[in-house]
Formats: C-alpha cells, sequence, structure tokens
C-alpha cells in the first residue's frame, strides 16, 4: 500500500483498532501460541494499521501504543507469560508473567508505545501476541481485549 494514495500525505494520520476476542484458545502445558486477535471488532478507524487473524500490521511510520488484556481460565497450575512479537522477535518490556492456579480465572496485561521510523512515510511491521506456557500451565484464553492505536 502506498502511503501516498492520491488523497494527500497521510503518514501522520491517526489510527485505532482494538478488537475483543471471547472465542476460547487453548493453552496446553509447554506450548507457544500465537493467539488470535481479531474477533468482535471494537475500533478499526484510520489507514496506519491493517488486522489479520492473528496480527496487527503497520503501513505507516509514527508513535504506536499496543495493549493487550487477557482472562485465563486455568486448568493446572504453572507460569504463563504474555509477550508482544514485533516482526518474529520479542519486545522485551511487554513481557509479563502470572502464575496460574490449578482451576480458577487469572488476568493478565502488557502494554508498550513504540517510535516506528523510516526513510519515508511507508514502514511494515507485523504485531503477534504470543502465549507460553511452562511444563505444568493449562488452560484457555477467555477474553482476550487487544489494540494499536497510532498517536503521531
Amino acid at each position: 500500500m502506498a502511503c501516498n494514495n492520491g488523497n494527500g500525505n497521510r503518514a501522520y494520520q491517526k489510527s485505532c483498532v482494538r478488537y475483543f476476542n471471547n472465542a476460547p484458545q487453548l493453552l496446553a502445558a509447554n506450548s507457544e501460541n500465537v493467539l488470535t486477535l481479531a474477533g468482535a471488532k471494537v475500533v478499526n478507524s484510520g489507514s496506519s494499521i491493517h488486522v489479520e487473524p492473528q496480527s496487527y500490521d503497520t503501513v505507516k511510520i509514527g508513535l504506536y501504543h499496543l495493549a493487550a488484556d487477557a482472562v485465563i481460565a486455568a486448568t493446572a497450575a504453572g507460569v504463563l507469560t504474555l509477550q508482544w512479537y514485533m516482526d518474529g522477535v520479542a519486545l522485551p518490556c511487554t513481557l509479563k508473567r502470572v502464575t496460574l492456579p490449578a482451576s480458577g480465572n487469572a488476568e493478565i496485561h502488557t502494554e508498550t508505545d513504540l517510535e516506528l521510523s523510516g526513510c519515508c512515510c511507508c514502514v511494515n511491521h507485523t504485531f503477534t501476541l504470543v502465549a507460553t506456557t511452562d511444563s505444568t500451565a493449562a488452560g484457555s484464553v477467555i477474553e482476550l481485549c487487544t489494540g494499536l492505536l497510532k498517536l503521531a
């Protein structure tokens, strides 16, 4: 997608996507799971962010805010981590851990801000959210609310 589509330069246009997914996503013990972000659309505004089932893709340079909230229904105790990845590389400050109970729910939140730059107005990055369980933790993500906001 070109940055200038005939309607003027939109490199700095604000955009926002936020999706809520309450379709259960199974988390087996000792597994790494790329979560499905797309579900019910809350907001999808602007032209800087594209939504795929398991990713948010940026197409414009700028300052972005990335966030996720998950509710985990535990079926076995252990440690679960939730972390955002950009182009397959973990974003260190988004790593969050929660100790799951043997049964019951646990909540986990992660967020960060990123400045995406490039040599022109276009930049292509793919953001995925990964839930990883240790050798004993298991359950399901029963609620997932995620969003990417282009601030400037």
